[in-house]
């Protein structure tokens, strides 16, 4: 299983990867309101990609649900709107972006830090 989730991350383009980042960080914000679509593309220009309109957005975003990776439901106070969540894999693959990204820089990642409590932090040197 380990080994399909560094494939997977291996082929997410930089815009998939930042919508799983997205993603995350609009279900993890103060506010205690559910987070909409739009909330997903603010935290998506917040990550620095600029192409956030309907014609890469939702294409992108409905190929990491086809994907398992995350669930687009109707929003339940807002018939015009709809939730994203990652799922567990969804927060498996980004959890192993953030470790290789950690690797990279040759810096420790706190378990509490990653998404997902499925993947434990590596050693340096450890693969």
């Amino acid at each position: 299983m380990l080994s399909r989730r560094r494939r997977i991350a291996s082929d997410l383009t930089s815009y998939k990867r930042d919508l799983l980042w997205a993603v995350h960080r609009a279900n993890h914000t103060e506010e205690e309101e559910t987070p909409v679509g739009a909330d997903v593309k603010r935290e998506l220009e917040a990550l620095g990609q600029t192409n956030t309109e309907g014609g890469q957005f939702y294409p992108r975003l409905n190929e990491l649900v086809d994907s398992g990776l995350a669930t687009k439901d109707d929003h339940p106070n807002d018939a015009r709107g709809f939730t994203v969540e990652l799922t567990e894999d969804g927060k498996a693959i980004l959890s192993e972006l953030v470790l290789r990204t950690a690797e990279s820089l040759d810096m420790d990642v706190p378990e509490c830090a990653l998404p997902s409590s499925d993947v434990r932090p590596r050693t340096r040197g450890e693969t």
